[in-house]
């Protein structure tokens, strides 16, 4: 009972998680921004892909129980999901210092 009751949880959590990343990729803005109407990154779109990659593959997992090869495969889906995201971190913390480092530049000028 106990690990039907895990299982339940961890499928709506994904299935929410799935939501969460198709609104990343589909419309592309980030929620936790507020109102900012500036153009989207391109790596927005990853994060919300990685989501989907990562998400699915966990209940596909769940639901199916694969063994073997198809197991294989879902794990190898689920990392490709994970480097996404590490990608993404990547660009997100580049992106943040260029801003930080105009924003300086720009100080210092005036």
């Amino acid at each position: 009972m106990t690990t039907t009751v895990v299982q339940m949880v961890s499928i709506i959590l994904a299935a929410l998680a799935l939501l969460m990343g198709a609104y990343l990729l589909i419309i592309g803005k980030r929620p936790w921004r507020g109102g900012e109407n500036v153009q989207v990154a391109p790596r927005v779109r990853l994060l919300g892909l990685s989501y989907i990659l990562v998400f699915g593959a966990a209940m596909l997992q769940i639901i199916l129980e694969p063994r073997g090869v198809e197991a294989e495969a879902l794990g190898g889906i689920m990392v490709l999901g994970g480097v996404i995201v590490i990608i993404v971190v990547y660009l997100e913390s580049r992106a943040s210092r260029r801003d930080s480092h105009e924003s300086r530049l720009d100080s210092r000028l005036r």
